[in-house]
């Protein structure tokens, strides 16, 4: 039997059901609670941000016991859950993730992992959200948040602090991470948007929205994009940055 930390944790994330993050999560989420629940998008809803569907009805699939896609976004899964199942008794803890890639300096913004953290925050239950950092998408490593995930997520929710984080984990082997730092969330990391243009099938044009992005020049150590350079475990808080000290470490080891 697990050392559960709580009675129930709702996980979600941005990059759907089947996302292989998703799967990893809901293995440290059974080392923390007795009772995990997963209700995420039916598809990748990357950079839904906040956003909730006001326009278009939800559909919802079963998948397994505790185990739902809902046809919108991060929040829309919060939402839905905690209005269809919970009811009176809200789970202990939402996990949200974990995100494939980093969500760091003006990415945060955007996040759809992020999002459904700060819409649990916004109803009153605590909420992290988990993201792994890669060089090379096809070769990403989830060696590091599985090794460290729930050793962090256990000292976040024992620190004297609002309960209600971002959480970037280093590309780089599981056994070079040594700590966990306070990190600030950077900005300037987003150069210009760019549009690429094409047309459909009726000759009709299109265009997808992008960003040209460099974090070459951001060095202040207690940055979140320092800190993941650094081979450390990057812990921002959400919504009360102010009350937190920077550059003071957290040793995981």
């Amino acid at each position: 039997m697990n050392d559960a930390m709580v009675k129930r944790i709702l996980i979600t994330n941005d990059d759907g059901i089947a996302a292989p993050g998703l799967e990893v999560l809901t293995d440290i989420a059974h080392g923390l609670a007795e009772e995990v629940w997963v209700v995420a998008p039916e598809h990748d809803r990357s950079g839904a941000g906040q956003s909730i569907s006001l326009h278009t009805p939800l559909r919802v699939y079963q998948h397994a016991n505790r185990r739902y896609a809902v046809s919108g976004t991060p929040a829309d899964c919060v939402l839905f859950a905690l209005a269809e199942w919970f009811g009176e008794t809200p789970p202990d803890l939402v996990l949200s993730g974990v995100n494939c890639g980093a969500n760091i300096s003006d990415s945060v913004q955007y996040s759809g992992t992020v999002g459904a953290v700060l819409t649990a925050e916004h109803m009153g239950i605590p909420a992290i959200a988990l993201s792994q950092a890669y060089l090379n998408r096809d070769g990403i490593s989830w060696a590091p948040v599985s090794v460290w995930g729930e050793r962090v997520i256990r000292a976040l929710w024992q620190a004297d602090q609002p309960c209600c984080w971002n959480v970037n984990f280093p590309a780089c082997e599981a056994e070079d991470i040594s700590e966990m730092r306070w990190a600030r969330q950077s900005t300037g990391s987003i150069q210009r948007t760019q549009l690429l243009a094409g047309q459909d099938g009726r000759n009709l044009p299109y265009w997808w929205l992008g960003f040209e992005r460099s974090s070459r020049h951001i060095v202040a150590p207690d940055s979140d994009v320092a800190v993941l350079r650094d081979n450390a475990i990057a812990v921002s808080p959400l919504r009360s940055a102010a009350g937190l000290p920077g550059g003071v470490t957290m040793v995981v080891l």
